[in-house]
């Protein structure tokens, strides 16, 4: 099970992917008419967009994000117990300074919608003036989300299948059954460089979550034996449920879809 918890009541939870996310004109064969691709497209979970966001490249080919806004949490922590680490945009809210209040006071967490990369930075990593060159085109977008997951059971996170946009979600395989991240977690986003300006609307799914076993997984050809039981088993389907003449090009039309056992992605109350 993947369980969250969100920075604020004003950000987005996570919701049950769809089948469809463009709106086509008329016609057959577009993508969506694909059974496997609807069901790729309704696998796992998005995490909407809490807020609009404009990224707007300057003249030097750096970005600037033109409407960043800051999350406070509705709850606090105690600053001189809790260290926080550097997952977020913007740093927790200071304690109070010597004489104004006690040391421990509880402060709320803050964090930043969009934040990128900085030239020079050592945290929470370096990046050197060389390889900022090749990462400067890329944005950290908070999901405003804390996460955990079940005993091996970890987070795919990546873009939303087969949808084309001026960015990208880049893949990260997140282990949240063990880690627990101080902030909440981010996706990385990749802005198409020959842009000028990109808006992600508030609502548009920024990346997609997606539960993985961690295991041991294995691949191996088959031998002629089992092939051939495979191939048989293949004719048999196509006499049983394709219409027309036996042939090379059966009519299988729906009946992939009625048989396909299809996962299901729930929010619960």
């Amino acid at each position: 099970m993947l369980r969250y918890f969100r920075l604020s009541p004003e950000v987005a939870s996570p919701v049950p992917a769809r089948e469809t996310y463009e709106k086509r004109g008329p016609g057959q064969g577009w993508p969506e008419h694909c059974p496997p691709l609807r069901a790729a497209n309704a696998f796992g979970w998005d995490v909407p967009a809490s807020f609009d966001m404009t990224f707007r490249r300057r003249r030097d080919g750096t970005w600037e994000h033109e409407d960043p806004v800051d999350v406070t949490s509705d709850w606090t922590w105690a600053a001189a117990s809790a260290p926080v680490g550097a997952h977020g945009g913007v740093a927790p809210a200071p304690a109070p300074a010597p004489g104004e209040g006690e040391e421990d006071e509880d402060v709320p967490l803050v964090q930043r919608n969009a934040w990128f990369w900085e030239k020079g930075q050592t945290l929470p990593h370096p990046i050197s003036d060389e390889v900022y060159e090749a990462v400067k085109d890329q944005v950290k977008v908070s999901t405003f989300l804390f996460l955990e997951t079940d005993p091996n059971e970890v987070l795919l996170v990546t873009g939303v299948p087969n949808l084309v946009r001026p960015w990208r979600a880049m893949t990260a395989l997140v282990e949240t059954d063990w880690y627990p991240a101080s902030y909440p977690w981010h996706c990385v986003l990749e802005l198409d460089r020959r842009e000028r300006r990109i808006v992600v609307p508030k609502g548009e799914p920024i990346c997609r979550l997606l539960p993985v076993r961690r295991d041991t997984y294995l691949a191996r050809e088959m031998d002629d034996g089992e092939f051939d039981s495979f191939f048989r088993r293949g004719q048999a389907w196509l006499e049983a449920h394709g219409k027309g003449e036996p042939g090379p090009m059966m009519d299988i039309r729906g009946q992939y879809a009625r048989q396909q056992a299809r996962s299901r992605f729930l929010v619960l109350p």
